[in-house]
């Protein structure tokens, strides 16, 4: 084996307990997704995949242990296939635990499982996945809504006031825009071998400055992509900036079974804008068009163990005698990690909501992205 090769291969060990370590550290922080026990509902796929909550806790116990000894093995292909069961069995008993960082995960480790004879193409498809996710997330924050809410930020920070000029201020209503062209041009700039390293450079800063505005000195919001925002920036060192540099030839990944996941990262996610693939499985990552979903309950007594996730009475869409529940801050308070985004999810806590609660007093109403617009309506 060539000193070359040799590196090669610690680059997948890296990227293996990189992969391992921070994953850990997400399913602690979000530890009450992937049990049963909450008051938030768990949504499997399909009914007769609601089973006894010990299922879930020795999943859960599983999927630690198989971290951990994949962390300590991370060669081992029996702990590798391990893992991707044990997640994907997870997985499939609460849709909410499909988070984007979970999805890429799993898939990273089916790609040493595919290509474990050869360390060269699994660093090669990781790498491409690193780049097809960049260059979705910044696809999907070209709309309207996603540059209001950078353009309020900008306002609320007070880094624009407000007796600015029209033209300026036209110009930061547009920043959005500018923010997701420049991520998917620093996503394609990660597959050439002369722009990757400065590509890489780029991208690692994007990481540092939402971590700065999320982060414990910033917004403090949104703690589960915390470590996920680490880890990437230790990627893109590891595979794209650290030599010998990744390379990301088109054989390679779609070579055998990696054109399973040249489809489900390069061709999929397309599929979204025409709503036919999921939000989270599209890496449409703080692209603000997932639908949200908001519940107003008429009697705010009879629902006692809720009344911690009640907001001030909404009147624009409660009422004057009703309280809202926000589901994605519902979802945040209580399993730290957002609601999966889709309609068929919220109609699924509906119906175990109305189920469990008979006399609950509930209207429900989702607020969906349509023609460039998000509009709240009822959800039937």
């Amino acid at each position: 084996m060539t000193l070359s090769d040799l590196f090669i291969v610690s680059k997948k060990i890296i990227v293996t307990r990189l992969i391992c370590f921070f994953w850990l550290i997400a399913k602690a922080i979000s530890y009450k997704v992937w049990l049963a026990n909450r008051l938030f509902p768990v949504v499997p796929p399909f009914n007769f995949l609601f089973v006894p909550s010990f299922i879930h806790l020795v999943l859960f116990i599983f999927s630690l242990l198989a971290l951990m000894a994949l962390f300590i093995f991370p060669s081992k292909r029996i702990l590798q296939v391990s893992v991707i069961i044990i997640e994907v069995l997870a997985c499939l008993l609460d849709q909410n635990r499909w988070q984007p960082w979970e999805y890429q995960y799993i898939f990273i480790i089916i790609t040493l499982v595919i290509n474990y004879k050869n360390d060269n193409t699994a660093n090669s498809v990781i790498a491409f996945i690193s780049a097809a996710i960049y260059f979705y997330s910044g696809l999907g924050k070209m709309n309207d809504i996603f540059s209001i809410t950078t353009y309020n930020a900008f306002r609320t920070s007070g880094i624009l006031h407000s007796d600015t000029s029209y033209f300026y201020n036209l110009l930061v209503y547009h920043i959005g825009y500018a923010l997701g062209i420049i991520e998917l041009l620093l996503s394609i700039g990660l597959l050439f071998q002369r722009t990757k390293k400065t590509a890489a450079i780029f991208l690692i800063l994007m990481h540092v400055l939402i971590l700065i505005v999320i982060g414990p000195f910033g917004t403090n919001y949104d703690i589960i992509v915390w470590p996920w925002n680490v880890v990437m920036i230790l990627l893109l060192y590891t595979l794209f900036i650290s030599k010998p540099r990744v390379s990301i030839p088109f054989k390679s990944i779609t070579k055998g079974w990696n054109k399973l996941i040249f489809i489900l990262f390069a061709i999929m996610p397309a599929f979204n804008f025409f709503g036919y693939w999921d939000y989270f499985l599209s890496e449409s990552l703080f692209s603000c068009k997932p639908p949200d979903m908001y519940i107003c309950v008429a009697n705010r007594d009879r629902k006692k163990e809720m009344q911690t996730f009640f907001i001030n009475k909404n009147k624009f869409l409660c009422g004057d005698s009703s309280f809202m529940i926000n589901v994605r801050t519902w979802s945040f308070q209580e399993i730290m990690v957002p609601a999966y985004p889709e309609l068929r999810v919220y109609k699924n806590i509906k119906s175990q909501l109305l189920k469990r609660y008979p006399d609950m007093e509930a209207t429900f109403f989702v607020s969906i992205y349509i023609n460039g617009q998000k509009k709240t309506v009822e959800l039937k």
